[in-house]
């Protein structure tokens, strides 16, 4: 529950954020309890406790909260306020099959276009996300994994592509973090972007494109697991 992590916020982070946007700091902050589990789905986010605990205006906390909720890890509830969204095993499913099949487009058409200069940009990101591996820096890996995946889709050079595979990434933003966030996950997702990374080397479509299906399945089916413990442990 919220009121029993208050002790975890940085308040000194807070308070000392000269070069840093307050608004990012908060909703960081929040954003890793989220996905740590410790403000657990469902959970009312309160708005005044934070800012007394914080030391600072509601303005800035619910520029935050907006953010959150843009990315799909809040959801506003009316006239009720803000919640940490609920994981629901329909809407997981659906959407990385839609990310699945996206994926074959993608890796079919990049493993067709690709040549050195796109190389160099998909093997630079897989170096950052091993250093993010190292660190077991989950969030740096997660924005160095999206670069990575809108890297493969500006390869394809499809505009519809692109723009339908975003708004969909948005949607899961909340169930990718997670995914990440699992015991074990970090590395296994760097060894199947290291084989996506291959297998669009060889310019051949058909292995590109299962290569890339069955990373995000993958994905999908720790995650799935992962909720199902949950539930039945409750």
């Amino acid at each position: 529950m919220l009121n029993e992590y208050m002790n975890d916020f940085d308040v000194s982070e807070i308070q000392d954020f000269q070069n840093r946007s307050l608004v990012e700091i908060i909703s960081r902050q929040l954003e890793g309890m989220i996905l740590s589990g410790k403000i657990e789905p469902g959970e009312r986010i309160n708005e005044s406790k934070l800012s007394n605990l914080l030391g600072v205006s509601r303005a800035p906390i619910r520029e935050a909260l907006r953010l959150l909720a843009s990315s799909g890890i809040l959801e506003v509830r009316a006239n009720r306020g803000m919640f940490v969204r609920d994981l629901q095993i329909d809407e997981v499913e659906g959407l990385y099959d839609i990310r699945a099949a996206l994926d074959v487009l993608a890796g079919e058409r990049a493993a067709e276009r690709i040549n050195d200069g796109h190389l160099r940009i998909l093997n630079r990101w897989i170096k950052e996300m091993a250093a993010c591996v190292e660190a077991n820096d989950t969030d740096a890996y997660y924005r160095a994994n999206i670069a990575f995946h809108a890297a493969i889709v500006e390869i394809t050079g499809n505009a519809n592509l692109h723009s339908i595979y975003e708004g969909v990434c948005k949607q899961m933003s909340l169930f990718r973090r997670i995914s990440l966030s699992l015991p074990g996950q970090l590395r296994l997702s760097l060894q199947r972007h290291k084989k996506i990374v291959e297998a669009i080397k060889s310019k051949k479509s058909a292995r590109a494109a299962s290569v890339m299906k069955n990373h995000t399945l993958g994905a999908k089916k720790a995650l799935l697991r992962s909720i199902k413990t949950k539930k039945m442990s409750l």
